[in-house]
């Protein structure tokens, strides 16, 4: 039972007061490409859930053999390069083989929810705080749906932004990281965590 209460509070965490998009920004130019294609944001979110969770699940006990080195700064990074081109290559033959039909619309999303920062933050994040097994596939599952909850949030947001007289200066990317940035806040201050003094 302990361990289901920390799966939860990690994965709720990760995806409320931790959210990657809203605190870290990472991941926020397949956000603004997602936010136009909304049927490719489960997609997306699946194949992202799928690579953290996998590779912070491989990565784990290595983890634990190189976290004492002097190096570890450097080595924990380039390992989890490593091992998400392993899920990478792990999730491509999965796809094409079992869900052939799927494939052309899976593959499309593939490279970039590996290769982001996105993702590799979200298996860099727990790896830092040295959390544990439970508590990183937590922290995976919540960072992706997060990410989709994200996304789904700014989407809405800039389609109703579509609406508004905005001034010709800050149409486009300007307005969107505006909008980007309030949210932010907001989330920051719907947390309670206090700005710097």
């Amino acid at each position: 039972m302990n361990y289901i209460f920390q799966f939860l509070t990690m994965m709720l965490t990760a995806v409320f007061i931790e959210n990657i998009i809203f605190t870290r920004a990472l991941g926020t130019s397949w956000m603004f490409y997602l936010a136009k294609r909304p049927k490719e944001i489960a997609r997306y979110t699946l194949l992202l859930m799928a690579v953290i969770t996998l590779s912070g699940v491989i990565g784990y006990p290595i983890r634990g053999l190189i976290y004492d080195s002097e190096y570890r700064h450097i080595v924990i990074p380039m390992m989890y390069i490593g091992v998400m081109a392993v899920v990478y290559i792990g999730v491509y033959f999965f796809i094409k083989k079992f869900l052939p039909g799927e494939f052309e619309h899976f593959g499309m999303n593939l490279g970039a929810a590996v290769f982001n920062c996105a993702a590799l933050g979200g298996i860099l994040i727990p790896s830092g705080e040295r959390l544990d097994l439970i508590s990183t596939i937590g922290y995976g599952i919540g960072m992706s749906l997060g990410f989709g909850f994200a996304v789904v949030i700014v989407g809405y947001g800039l389609s109703r932004i579509e609406y508004c007289r905005v001034p010709k200066p800050f149409k486009g990317v300007p307005i969107a990281l505006i909008y980007l940035g309030l949210l932010s806040l907001a989330f920051y201050g719907l947390v309670g965590h206090q700005l710097p003094t």
